[in-house]
């Protein structure tokens, strides 16, 4: 649905994302969510979150066409970036957890990541050869 709408999925994933913070309101209690929501460890989260769900629904409703298409997409992952972060630093251990992730990824997507260094590094020399006639 990305890919074809993006419009509608900033939709779904905007109300959805609300009703996901509205959740862990539910679990601590509104007043004690809001006010977490507002200390100093939490107050970027808080701000880049609630910017890019404005943002995302700004560029939903008004802008059109392909530079709309971008903008969406653009708002729509700045909303996900704020809200992993705030599932992180939420939960128990989320840093913690999230540390050990992102080295186990790192260290299964480094022998992927080289080959597709080598390869680009291959294609880009075979293009800049025919580029300058040097092939």
């Amino acid at each position: 649905m990305i890919t074809f709408r993006p419009q509608k999925f900033a939709l779904s994933f905007t109300f959805g994302s609300l009703t996901f913070m509205a959740s862990f309101g539910i679990l601590t209690g509104p007043a004690a969510h809001f006010s977490s929501m507002l200390t100093s460890d939490r107050l970027p989260f808080t701000v880049v979150y609630v910017i890019s769900m404005l943002a995302t629904l700004y560029f939903t409703f008004t802008v059109g066409g392909a530079s709309g298409y971008l903008l969406v997409l653009g708002a729509s992952g700045c909303q996900l970036v704020a809200l992993l972060w705030y599932l992180i630093s939420f939960l128990p251990g989320g840093s913690a957890g999230l540390s050990m992730l992102l080295r186990g990824m790192g260290q299964i997507l480094k022998p992927v990541m080289i080959a597709c260094a080598k390869c680009q590094a291959a294609v880009m020399t075979r293009i800049f050869g025919y580029a300058t006639g040097t092939s």
